[in-house]
């Protein structure tokens, strides 16, 4: 029965294949191919260093997932992890700011507010590298997960990511790296953008843009 089975359902994959979207590719990350293929080669590049990894601001996890998978297929297990997020969606204070001062509607600003901490939590239980912290990224102190080798900031919004950029670059480690996400304009999210530039035009540090949308400091 076995071997009969078999064929009928290759035959049955075949026209799944030909004729519904069951077998169409879908491209799972909220960033682009380039982020992913530069944090892959960041995450090379300083795995001498002394330090911790960061992600701050994971939605579901896709990015964090594929850092575990990478450290994890690098035997990097001892590497220090954290991913750092209010898991509630963004604060009043912040969502507030951009209305506010920044001309946004609440509809612009909203979302992520499904996440779960303990589910989500679950999902990465193996991975015992990786550390989740349920955490305001304005008023975390960075200095607990110090000093900070690489970080990844997707955090959207115009405080956060003014307040966090500060605190994080200066925990980073000589030879460090501050990845940015969202760093375009116009955009739905155009309040990271902002506080992207100012933070280099205060520290005079070079605007650099990967891709279309990722912000990148060395220290």
């Amino acid at each position: 029965m076995a071997a009969i089975a078999l064929p009928i359902r290759q035959f049955a994959m075949k026209l799944a294949f030909r004729y519904t979207r069951l077998r169409t590719p879908a491209y799972p990350y909220l960033v682009e191919p380039v982020q992913l293929a530069t944090l892959v080669f960041e995450l090379d590049r300083i795995k001498n260093l002394p330090g911790s990894i960061l992600e701050v601001g994971v939605a579901w996890g896709m990015t964090t997932r594929f850092i575990c998978e990478h450290l994890e297929a690098c035997g990097r297990g001892s590497e220090r992890f954290y991913a750092i997020d209010t898991f509630e969606s963004f604060t009043p204070r912040d969502v507030g700011f951009e209305i506010e001062h920044r001309g946004k509607t609440r509809a612009q600003v909203s979302g992520f507010g499904y996440i779960d901490f303990a589910s989500w939590k679950r999902n990465f239980r193996g991975f015992e590298f990786l550390t989740a912290v349920k955490a305001d990224c304005s008023t975390f102190d960075y200095s607990t997960v110090s000093p900070i080798k690489l970080a990844f900031l997707d955090v959207d919004l115009y405080l956060p990511t003014r307040n966090a950029l500060r605190e994080i670059y200066a925990n980073l480690v000589e030879g460090g790296v501050l990845l940015v996400d969202d760093v375009l304009q116009p955009s739905r999210w155009d309040g990271a953008y902002q506080a992207y530039l100012e933070f280099c035009q205060e520290r005079k540090l070079p605007f650099q843009v990967i891709g279309n949308k990722m912000g990148i400091l060395r220290k």
